[in-house]
């Protein structure tokens, strides 16, 4: 009887599984909107699930408190830089009030020891995350560069992670956030 039991729990979360509705592409936000292959040298992107860099969707200086999104959306793909992978994210989010978000933001990080504004504009910032941790008996320092802008409604963040323990390139994250914004500004 257990056994029957645990078939049967076993079928209907396969059944639920296999029934659910995919996940949902958030209200607002199309697939042109984020970047795609043609901004990541031929690349297609992947939608980010909710293991892939969930500290930076958004990024959160210190656990900051920040202005929820009216809808968000992340993609992920790895990127060859000099024949060497790059980690890439883009997280595009729709906010009410785009202009506090970006105030909370650069007070978070200016407060934050772990992150640093390393550029500072009108319409947006590029940040330095620096991590510790220890990898085969060695410490490693890596950083993160997060170059994020606002265009419209939209907040687009883009970050370079760099792969394993080589740290990211402000200038790719810079570069792409360019492609990123050109493609949310079609967001009304």
């Amino acid at each position: 009887m257990f056994v029957l039991r645990r078939l049967l729990a076993a079928a209907v979360v396969v059944i639920v599984g296999a029934t659910a509705a995919p996940p949902a592409r958030a209200a607002g936000i199309p697939d042109e909107a984020l970047l795609q292959a043609a901004d990541l040298g031929g690349v297609t992107p992947h939608p980010a699930d909710a293991d892939d860099w969930p500290q930076l969707r958004p990024p959160r200086p210190c656990g900051a408190t920040l202005p929820a999104p009216a809808a968000e959306r992340a993609v992920g793909a790895v990127i060859d830089v000099d024949k060497a992978p790059e980690a890439i994210m883009e997280y595009l989010a729709l906010h009410q009030n785009p202009e506090r978000y970006l105030r909370k933001l650069r007070k978070a990080a200016r407060s934050c020891p772990d992150w640093r504004i390393e550029q500072d504009r009108t319409d947006g910032l590029t940040l330095r995350w620096t991590q510790k941790w220890d990898h085969v008996g060695e410490e490693i320092t890596h950083h993160t560069f997060v170059a994020v802008a606002r265009t419209g409604r939209a907040v687009v963040v883009v970050a370079d992670t760099g792969w394993e323990t080589s740290d990211g390139d402000p200038a790719v994250a810079e570069r792409l956030l360019v492609s990123a914004v050109r493609r949310a500004s079609a967001i009304r």
